[in-house]
């Protein structure tokens, strides 16, 4: 097997969620939950499972992952930091 379709196939173990899809599904989960996340946890992280909805939130994102992981072992999830448009900013120096 090529190593390009193991890495499609192991996309597709994860989630059948093309990125896009991943990302319009993460924020929109969010949307719901943003009030109160964004009052008791502003600047931590939160991992969000898109099909069931569940999240985690962490002070770092390893710890979010973690939690999420354990809740959903073998899925992807969506990382947003709460209270912010990016979860990292990149900075040229």
């Amino acid at each position: 097997m090529a190593v390009q379709e193991k890495i499609e196939r192991l996309k597709r173990e994860k989630t059948a969620h093309s990125t896009e899809e991943l990302d319009c599904l993460g924020w929109a989960r969010y949307a719901q939950i943003r009030s109160e996340l964004e009052t008791r946890h502003h600047g931590d992280y939160v991992m969000i499972e898109v099909d069931s909805g569940d999240y985690f939130v962490g002070k770092t994102p390893q710890e979010a992952l973690s939690q999420a992981q354990a809740a959903h072992p073998g899925r992807a999830f969506y990382l947003i930091r709460i209270g912010y448009k990016a979860a990292h900013k990149l900075k040229r120096t």
